[in-house]
């Protein structure tokens, strides 16, 4: 009797351990302020320093799948605004950003008034430009 209760025992501990994992990455939640943090790209002129953009960008997703993306470069603030959806594509969540009006703040290999995103493993929201020679933008949330 003694071994069954430490088996039951262990088994226990093992799925509640398990169980913490899952449910720690499935709080995690997309919605919320997104800032730029690394910009790398193929040409020289993309960058001044390896690694660290050249103006301050943020994505804000909000929970009725409305977003508003802020940069400001060289002192002048620009914004712009949209709907975006949601699809699971290989286990990763893909966003589809439509925005509302044309902007110069507008990422995109299409040139129309869409910009695509993607949350990588290490939770930072990835933009699809690199994938038509753009800088790979790397964002993460903030607090």
């Amino acid at each position: 009797m003694k071994k069954f209760a430490s088996i039951f025992i262990l088994m226990l501990s093992i799925v509640s351990c398990s169980s913490d994992n899952a449910d720690s990455r499935s709080s995690f939640t997309y919605y919320g302020k997104w800032k730029l943090t690394r910009s790398t790209g193929s040409f020289v002129e993309a960058i001044y320093i390896i690694g660290k953009p050249q103006y301050l960008e943020y994505y804000d997703l909000k929970k009725d799948n409305t977003f508003i993306k802020t940069r400001t470069k060289d002192g002048v603030t620009t914004t712009a605004s949209g709907t975006f959806s949601i699809t699971e594509i290989q286990n990763q969540k893909h966003f589809k950003l439509t925005y509302t009006s044309t902007s110069d703040i507008i990422e995109s290999c299409t040139g129309n008034l869409s910009e695509e995103l993607f949350i990588n493993e290490a939770q930072e929201l990835i933009s699809t430009w690199q994938n038509c020679d753009g800088p790979t933008l790397v964002y993460e949330k903030t607090k």
